[in-house]
């Protein structure tokens, strides 16, 4: 069990090594919180076939799932500064949980749109859950602490859609929800029992931290190249996930199971990004953007002219491997800036991120609906391109960091 509160909020200079048990619960939690985002996206098209829409309006459902998140992520949290974090953190489980179960009654396409945004919009966890792991672990052991979080953030994002692809197909989109609920509740109720209480490291106003956040995207320009190229990738990014299911039901006449298999080999690939961030550690994180946009432009690239099934693999192995690669770069530049703001800094480049990606996805669908896939990764490299001239028109703005 963890530590009583007590002694962690009295002696913040005499903090205990955090309880592994402890890491491996707010790894968990993060995995499943974030997948509660990506559930939706090998299911586009059973929504489509479900609801008897179009391409574009079944699109609206993972677009309004990134903009929840990026909503949540903006209003959400910077309460982690100014409230006590344990109860935000469950007040927003709890309410995630209810909202699936919303998703997985809903009756028509405009209802599991809103539930989708509400699910989305609390499902933010995993960004209090990371500074909470380095506020509650001893200074020798945080970087562990936040690697087994960000694992388990990561392979929630890309496992979602493999889980999601194979129940949808064996047992229907709304058991994916209904699954999703259940899991929620246990990892809500698992927090409630073990998460520790902290108190806030702010005494401000909320009016006045939501202010704070403009004057810091304000005065910091060297925020504006990671956040704009972070929202660009990842916009690239969300327009081919939200194609490829309808890409593989009408080229291959496969379904969800074999969709969400991919998110096996986006896996693979982006488990391979930490060594983006030893490479930023050494020659900088301009270096290594650079590379990583050239892979993932490459990754477009070679899907357009393929589209096999074993191009398809390869792609979304490098293009994985790119865009986890420029997050890391990226987020690296943001924390190096301001110690004493990071919190709030992360809220400015993550909103900025998921805001490209619901942007991306929106682009993603309708270019699909009208263009095909020889369209879709057209505008892929476009983004991406997009993303390469901020990256150089912007690089003598960047801050540096230290080999």
């Amino acid at each position: 069990m963890p530590p009583a509160s007590s002694d962690l909020t009295t002696h913040p200079d005499e903090i205990p090594a955090l309880p592994q048990t402890l890491v491996w619960l707010m790894a968990a939690s993060c995995a499943i919180a974030v997948a509660n985002v990506y559930y939706n996206q090998p299911l586009l098209h059973e929504f489509s076939r479900y609801f008897h829409t179009t391409v574009r309006s079944a699109g609206l459902v993972a677009t309004a799932a990134q903009v929840g998140y990026g909503v949540g992520l903006l209003f959400f949290i910077p309460l982690g500064d100014v409230v006590e974090r344990r109860k935000v953190i469950l007040c927003l489980s709890y309410a995630c949980t209810l909202l699936l179960a919303l998703g997985a009654l809903s009756a028509s396409l405009p209802m599991l749109v809103l539930a989708q945004f509400l699910i989305g919009l609390t499902a933010v966890n995993p960004q209090l859950l990371i500074p909470l792991a380095v506020e509650m672990s001893h200074p020798q052991h945080r970087g562990r602490a936040v690697g087994s979080l960000m694992a388990g953030l990561l392979s929630g994002l890309l496992l979602a859609r493999t889980a999601s692809g194979y129940l949808g197909d064996k047992l229907g989109w709304r058991a994916v929800f209904w699954i999703a609920c259940a899991l929620m509740f246990l990892s809500t109720v698992a927090l409630q029992k073990m998460l520790p209480s902290r108190p806030p490291t702010l005494k401000i106003s909320y009016p006045k931290l939501m202010r704070s956040l403009w004057r810091l995207a304000c005065d910091q320009p060297r925020l504006r190249a990671p956040s704009l190229i972070g929202a660009l990738s990842f916009a690239a990014f969300c327009a081919f996930w939200a194609v490829l299911s309808f890409f593989m039901e009408q080229r291959h006449h496969l379904g969800a199971t074999q969709t969400g298999l991919f998110g096996l080999v986006g896996l693979a690939g982006a488990m391979c990004a930490p060594m983006a961030g030893r490479l930023s550690d050494r020659k900088g994180s301009g270096l290594t953007i650079t590379l990583a946009l050239a892979l993932s432009i490459v990754a477009f690239a070679w899907m357009g002219i393929s589209g096999s099934i074993p191009g398809l693999i390869l792609g979304v192995l490098l293009l994985d491997l790119g865009v986890q690669s420029i997050q890391v770069a990226a987020q690296s530049e943001v924390m190096a800036l301001m110690s004493e703001a990071r919190n709030r800094l992360n809220t400015i480049y993550m909103v900025s991120r998921f805001g490209g990606g619901a942007i991306g996805t929106t682009i993603g669908t309708w270019v699909y609906a009208s263009r095909g896939w020889s369209g879709t990764t057209l505008t892929g490299i476009g983004l991406l391109v997009l993303a390469a001239i901020v990256h150089i028109a912007l690089r003598t703005t960047r801050t540096v960091l230290p080999a």
